[in-house]
């Protein structure tokens, strides 16, 4: 699904410790129920521990999210799981 962003939409640069890394809309689901917003330094996700989550602005025209086919709703973006908003 393609959804228009203003020119100051603001996404998170998500640092995981092991190096895997992930530029995503702040309200993503992550797959425990949270939302990446909710995401702060020192925690630990999908494995690894969060060792960032600036806010950066997006520069782009519109957000992209995929509605996975399974049953959990999660898929594999960066090598991150997390959750799709779409259902």
């Amino acid at each position: 699904k393609r959804t228009l962003v203003p020119s100051t939409h603001q996404i998170v640069h998500l640092i995981l410790g092991d190096g895997r890394e992930l530029l995503v809309s702040p309200g993503h689901p992550t797959v425990d129920g949270r939302t990446i917003s909710n995401l702060v330094s020192g925690d630990v996700y999908d494995g690894a521990s969060v060792v960032s989550t600036q806010r950066v602005i997006y520069g782009e025209k519109a957000t992209y999210d995929i509605l996975p086919s399974g049953d959990t709703g999660f898929y594999w973006a960066d090598g991150i799981l997390i959750g799709s908003t779409l259902r």
